[in-house]
């Protein structure tokens, strides 16, 4: 029995082999072994098991998978449509730099969006000061160390008395209401804020965002950081011949990526390629 067709399959170095699920957003890893064994009855066995095989399942899996990411976020806006209060941006708190509480910056963002751009960049997003103060408090947190099949990174799960400045700013109702206008989703209370360190050769793979987050926003904490240095954000589709990036976003000091995520809104952590260390905040609204 062959796998499902919404496999995506990537071909490892040392032989084995990557199955990216759409469908339920993992990825689940094969030696190389079992990929060259694939139609043989043990490997059948463990193929099935982890429900990766077409059959009378298969279409259940698609169905479940696909309601859930509908089940509870708010409905989008029309397409195309971009209706907000932007002088509400003048009440913006002053770490955000003085650009981005012009009313006029934020519906120009609104628009890109409605026009058909998916991830929406503000760069400068921070003051220098602002931007420098939270990645002081980021370095000194304590992370966790997570290595899995999409996660090869340290992880900081932000409590209540964690960078209260950042955290209040992503809560505030104003920014929700702006924000939400500007991604033509509104935004609900519950907030998950995650920080990051990753240093050489850590990476995320390719995923789309978890199925009930309505709004994704990831601020940079990287001075000089360059291009030869890895650790972009990359944006594009997977397809048969592995991930195909259509654009990056280096995560520069105060720099700040803004997007709602949906199905196929697929992104990846590329591998930081120098002895730097990569700080980032990444925070989610998401449905109760």
């Amino acid at each position: 029995m062959g796998l499902r067709s919404e496999l995506l399959r990537f071909t490892r170095e040392d032989g084995g082999l990557d199955l990216l699920d759409l469908a339920l957003e993992r990825v689940v890893s094969l030696s190389a072994d079992e990929a060259r064994r694939l139609d043989e009855p043990d490997v059948q066995v463990k193929l099935k098991e982890l429900m990766l095989l077409e059959g009378p399942a298969a279409d259940t899996i698609r169905e479940a998978a696909w309601s859930a990411r509908a089940k509870g976020r708010p409905a989008p806006f029309a397409a195309g449509e971009v209706s907000g209060d932007w002088q509400e941006a003048g009440a913006l708190p002053e770490p955000i730099a003085p650009a981005w509480r012009e009313p006029e910056r934020l519906r120009r963002l609104a628009e890109e969006r409605a026009a058909g751009r998916r991830f929406l960049f503000l760069p400068g997003f921070l003051t220098a000061e602002a931007a420098s103060r939270l990645l002081e408090q980021a370095a000194a947190l304590t992370y966790k160390r997570m290595d899995s099949d999409i996660v090869h990174a340290e992880r900081h799960l932000l409590g209540e008395g964690d960078l209260p400045e950042w955290r209040a700013l992503m809560a505030s109702p104003v920014t929700r209401r702006l924000f939400g206008a500007v991604l033509g989703v509104p935004l609900p209370e519950r907030l998950f804020i995650n920080a990051w360190r990753l240093g050489r050769g850590d990476s995320m793979s390719v995923h789309p965002d978890g199925r009930l987050y309505c709004g994704t926003l990831s601020l940079g904490l990287c001075p000089g950081w360059r291009a030869a240095d890895g650790g972009a954000i990359a944006f594009g589709e997977p397809t048969k011949d592995g991930f195909l990036v259509r654009e990056r976003w280096l995560p520069h000091l105060g720099d700040a990526l803004l997007f709602a995520p949906v199905a196929d809104t697929w992104h990846a952590v590329e591998p930081v390629l120098s002895e730097k260390t990569r700080h980032s905040l990444i925070g989610w609204w998401t449905v109760p």
